[in-house]
């Protein structure tokens, strides 16, 4: 598993446009419609059926994470990793955007 440290490193991915990249906002519905990063789809990690969604993803993929703080994002990470996905963890949350650095519904 790998780690993005900083909103500009997220950024920096993002905008290479790799076509085999997903982000995903692990918060709930709720908080993702409440303000998340455009780029995001939602993948509530807090679900009943979590494991059962995990399983279903595809394999190929690069899943980029993030959270309101960074714990459930690095708690998905691991699930995620230990369920044979690639995946990278952003260390910080969406609580910590605000710089500019990435374009954010409301």
């Amino acid at each position: 598993m790998q780690n993005i440290q900083t909103p500009q490193e997220l950024k920096n991915r993002l905008d290479q446009k790799n076509p085999n990249d997903i982000l995903l906002d692990v918060r709930t519905p709720q908080e993702f419609n409440e303000g998340h990063i455009l780029e995001a789809t939602n993948f509530n990690i807090s679900s009943f059926d979590v494991i059962n969604q995990i399983q279903k993803l595809d394999k190929t993929k690069t899943y980029i994470l993030y959270c309101r703080s960074g714990g459930r994002s690095q708690m998905a990470a691991m699930i995620m990793a230990k369920n044979g996905l690639n995946v990278i963890n952003c260390q910080f949350g969406f609580m910590h955007l605000g710089g500019g650095e990435l374009e954010i519904s409301n």
